[in-house]
C-alpha cells in the first residue's frame, strides 16, 4: 500500500517541498498506533449506563475509526517527544496527511472513508494544511498538532457522552467530500492509482489441490 498507493498519491497531491517527508517507517507507525488506539479510550458512557457502542449504534464504527486515527497520531507524537520513536515529526504528520487522501477514497459507505473525511475537513478548518495554487496540499506542522489534539478531544467527548444525535450531526457536517477535494481525487483515478490492494487467495492461486 505504501509503494503502490501512498507514494504515487503523494507525488500527485503533496506539496513538492514536503514529499521528502513521506516515509515508510512513519506510515507503519501511524497504522500500528491506529490499531493500538482502538484498545484505548472510553468504552462506557460517562453516566455509567451502558457502552459507547450500544449508545451510538450504527454511528459507532466510523467515529471509532476517526478516534483511532487521531489518537494513534497523538501517541506517535508523545513517543517521539520521549525519544521512544525515531525520526522527525514532519515525517509522521506529512505521511498522515497523505494517508487521509488515500483513505477518503473509500467513500461515504465505508467507516474509514467517513472518518478520514471528518479529519480532512476538521484539519482544513483549523488551518492544519493548505491547498496551494498548484493543487497540492501543504502541512502546517504547528497547526496540525493543535488540530490533532482538538479533534481527539472532540471525538472522545462524543463517545463519552454517548450522544448519538451529536454524532449524526458531526457526520452530516464533516464526513463529506467537497467538490474541490473530489476533483483532486479524480486526478488520482486518471493516473490509475489504485484505491486499495486486493490479494488473490485460494487453493487455485496456490496450486494446491
Amino acid at each position: 500500500k505504501f509503494d503502490k498507493i501512498l507514494v504515487p498519491i503523494s507525488k500527485e497531491l503533496i506539496d513538492a517541498d514536503q514529499q521528502k517527508y513521506i516515509k515508510f517507517d512513519a506510515f507503519f507507525a501511524n497504522v500500528m498506533f491506529h490499531e493500538v488506539a482502538h484498545g484505548l479510550g472510553i468504552k462506557k458512557i460517562i453516566t455509567g449506563k451502558g457502552f459507547v457502542r450500544e449508545a451510538l449504534k450504527e454511528q459507532y464504527s466510523w467515529l471509532e475509526e476517526g478516534k483511532a486515527d487521531v489518537l494513534g497520531l497523538y501517541m506517535v507524537t508523545g513517543l517521539l517527544k520521549k525519544g521512544e520513536l525515531a525520526g522527525d515529526i514532519k515525517d509522521y504528520y506529512t505521511t498522515f496527511m497523505a494517508g487521509i487522501l488515500r483513505s477518503v477514497r473509500f467513500g461515504v459507505s465505508e467507516a474509514h472513508g467517513k472518518a478520514n473525511m471528518q479529519c480532512f475537513n476538521y484539519f482544513q478548518e483549523k488551518g492544519a494544511f493548505e491547498r496551494t495554487s498548484k493543487g497540492t496540499y501543504k502541512v502546517n506542522f504547528e497547526k496540525f498538532a493543535t488540530a490533532m489534539n482538538e479533534l481527539s478531544a472532540f471525538i472522545i467527548t462524543l463517545q463519552g457522552n454517548g450522544d448519538k444525535v451529536a454524532v449524526e450531526k458531526a457526520q452530516k457536517e464533516k464526513a463529506v467530500i467537497s467538490t474541490e477535494l473530489q476533483k483532486d481525487l479524480d486526478r488520482l483515478t486518471r493516473k490509475s492509482i489504485p484505491v486499495d490492494v486486493v490479494f488473490e487467495q485460494g487453493v487455485d492461486v496456490l496450486g494446491v489441490k
